[in-house]
């Protein structure tokens, strides 16, 4: 396993806790940081996103609640933001909260997308003809 060395600076509460531990486990401390650091990080990608739980909460929805979900649109506001902040970054760059504006509103966006993918998906399995929900409105 490849390793790299880093220096960190914790708050004094946090070391005295790892020294602390690291004693007991007879480790030095740095092997103690890299061991709760392992940790961490492996439960992390263990732990289902809430993204995911959303997901999978779709699975005990009714037909017609499914319907609605599949259905789910943006509001026009944050459609119209997220398209002036588009145009503006290929135009002259975003400022840094402008940066995370859009960051937050491309999470809504593919949070919306995902929901309406695996309702559709579920109704299909279902056995529901799911062929409306691809085909866009044709405007009047």
């Amino acid at each position: 396993m490849n390793m790299r060395q880093v220096t960190i600076t914790l708050p004094d509460e946090i070391y005295q806790k790892v020294n602390k531990r690291s004693q007991l486990m007879e480790h030095s401390v740095a092997d103690e940081v890299v061991a709760v650091v392992t940790s961490s990080v492996q439960e992390q990608e263990k732990s289902p996103t809430d993204m995911e739980q959303e997901l999978s909460a779709l699975e005990f929805f009714t037909d017609e609640e499914l319907w609605q979900a599949a259905q789910v649109s943006a509001p026009s506001e944050k459609e119209e933001r997220m398209q002036e902040l588009i145009d503006k970054q290929q135009a002259v760059g975003l400022t840094d909260s402008e940066e995370q504006e859009i960051n937050l509103l491309s999470k809504f966006f593919t949070r919306i997308m995902l929901i309406r993918a695996k309702s559709a998906a579920l109704l299909k399995m279902r056995g529901h003809d799911v062929n409306q929900l691809l085909i866009p409105e044709s405007p009047e």
